[in-house]
This record gives C-alpha cells, sequence and structure tokens, in this order.
C-alpha cells in the first residue's frame, strides 16, 4: 500500500500499521500531526527549539514502542504526551530562563492578591480531589498529601504497584482536566514565588 493510498487511512489503522513495522504509516502519522504538536508545545514554551525537540521525543517513543502501544485515540494521545514532555522540560529546567522573565513580568502580584490565588487553588484542589472515585481519591491523597511512593502506597492497600500507578494517572488527568490552563499559570506563578 502506498502513501497516498494510506492518507485515507484512520488513525487507528495506521497505528495498526506501524505495529507491523510500517515505516510510511508512521511518516503519515508524522506529517498528520507534527504541526499540529509543534504549535500545542509553543504555545506553552514560546521556544522554538524546545517545542521541536519535546514533538520529536514523544514521536520517537511512538515509534520504538509501536509493538507495545494500546493507543485508543491517537490525538488525545500524542497531544497529552506534548503537554507531559513539555511539563517535564519546565520541572528539570530545560527551557530558556526567558519564558519565566516573561511571567515573571507579567506576573506583578501583591501579597493580597496572592493569598485569594492560593486560597481559590486550594478550593478547586479540594473540589477535583472529592470528585475523585475513593479508591483513586485515597491513592492521590495517600501520594501528594503523605509523600508516599507508589510502592509504598501499594503495600499500606494491599494493591499491586501497576494498579497504583494506574490510579494515579487517572487521578492526575482528572484533576488536571478540572484545573485546564489555570493550573499550568498557578503552577508557574508557585514556581516563580
Amino acid at each position: 500500500m502506498s502513501i497516498n493510498s494510506r492518507n485515507k487511512l484512520t488513525d487507528a489503522e495506521l497505528l495498526l500499521l506501524i505495529q507491523e513495522n510500517k515505516r510510511d504509516a508512521f511518516e503519515q502519522i508524522y506529517n498528520r500531526y507534527w504541526s499540529k504538536l509543534y504549535v500545542a508545545a509553543y504555545k506553552i514554551l514560546r521556544d522554538r527549539q524546545a517545542s521541536q525537540d519535546a514533538v520529536q521525543e514523544v514521536l520517537v517513543k511512538l515509534w520504538l514502542k509501536r509493538k507495545e502501544n494500546d493507543i485508543v485515540n491517537l490525538n488525545s494521545y500524542l497531544h497529552n504526551a506534548v503537554r507531559f514532555q513539555v511539563f517535564n522540560q519546565i520541572r528539570n529546567g530545560k527551557v530558556r530562563t526567558a519564558l519565566f522573565e516573561e511571567i515573571a513580568e507579567l506576573s506583578v502580584v501583591n501579597d493580597a492578591e496572592h493569598r485569594l490565588l492560593s486560597i481559590d487553588f486550594n478550593r478547586k484542589l479540594e473540589g477535583s480531589i472529592i470528585q475523585l472515585p475513593e479508591k483513586c481519591r485515597k491513592i492521590f491523597l495517600l501520594s501528594r498529601m503523605e509523600q508516599l511512593s507508589t510502592k509504598e502506597i501499594a503495600q499500606r492497600l494491599a494493591l499491586s504497584p501497576k494498579t497504583v500507578e494506574n490510579q494515579l494517572t487517572i487521578a492526575l488527568r482528572r484533576v488536571r482536566i478540572s484545573f485546564g490552563k489555570v493550573l499550568l499559570l498557578l503552577m508557574l506563578l508557585l514556581f516563580i514565588y
């Protein structure tokens, strides 16, 4: 099957083909998503090279782990993976410091405003946590509030570490969705202060 005929294939069909080591199927995914993913990364990072690196990292991992992928929605998977990669770059300090300088200039916040933001943030976080399923909420609280490792949580709750990891992923995804862009802004503001 040629690349041109694969232009009409769905993401699910392309994923099946890359599991069969079909490089032209991967090339089609790459061409279909690269610019969208780059724009998404650039909106946050405001750095061309860092944005390109984030997208490349995600796409390379997609190819390297093609045999083990169980992706249901490729578009969502890739966008979430790029967002995660961007946050990793920010957390690891791989982003140019100008990004933080720009944010610092934009965030002239006095103490009263900072306290109000903090109170609002905590309320929103508590609301998000309350909406989690019971098991998910318990694992999230043990991880984030009591700072327990995945292994410690698994032992305490008599669960497998993989179950704990899955539940944490679910919890973090739901909390992240409920916060949306507010979470990123608050994380960056808190990092500055």
